[in-house]
């Protein structure tokens, strides 16, 4: 069973929110040419997500854990919490390797070229409604890329599947690369990868 990012997940607890920008996704790349990890998070704000379940009963955390569990064998979950920004968030993460022999993560894995790396966002919205959209207005996706694996990147753009590119900020920390971008390029299928170039 190969995996995709579902908007399931991303419906999950959109549903369950009231504010915006109390929910972020990031997208971490790292590992070696010969074994490229991937590890998504989802951030949800703490307060949010105790008002959501204590309201509806449920564990909307816990959920969007079981759906990073059903890609199957060769995904770790894990939940935690974090500060950022002075708010405490609950998050949620999914990792696996591009080459893992128990499932087919493939669709994840960059493609390293001569002057760039391409690092796909897969993402299937098909049940994504744009009725949503008000929730994620101010909310973002961020990849964040070790520069080992491409160490002389200059500039980072996001691509479209009709091969558009739209140059975004490349921002360092340690050592990492970080593109970001508004959350609703992605949920309306605006970005199919990152590009981080020379």
């Amino acid at each position: 069973m190969s995996f995709q990012f579902s908007s399931r997940i991303i419906i999950l607890i959109a549903v369950m929110m009231f504010l915006t920008s109390c929910m972020e996704v990031e997208h971490h790349v790292y590992g070696n040419k010969n074994d490229i990890k991937i590890r998504f998070e989802i951030l949800a704000n703490h307060s949010m997500v105790q008002m959501s379940d204590n309201q509806t009963g449920g564990d909307v955390m816990g959920d969007a854990a079981d759906q990073f569990r059903a890609a199957g064998k060769g995904i770790i979950v894990k939940e935690s919490s974090r500060e950022k920004a002075g708010e405490i968030y609950d998050v949620v993460s999914g990792t696996f390797s591009t080459n893992s022999k128990n499932n087919d993560f493939s669709a994840y894995a960059p493609l390293f070229e001569k002057d760039k790396i391409i690092i796909p966002t897969p993402f299937d919205n098909s049940e994504w409604n744009d009725d949503n959209s008000y929730l994620f207005a101010s909310s973002t996706y961020s990849v964040f890329v070790v520069k080992s694996l491409f160490p002389k990147a200059s500039a980072a753009y996001t691509l479209r599947h009709n091969g558009k590119i739209h140059e975004v900020d490349l921002k360092i920390k340690g050592d990492s690369y970080i593109i970001e971008f508004p959350i609703l390029w992605w949920l309306n299928g605006n970005v199919d990868a990152v590009i981080l170039a020379k």
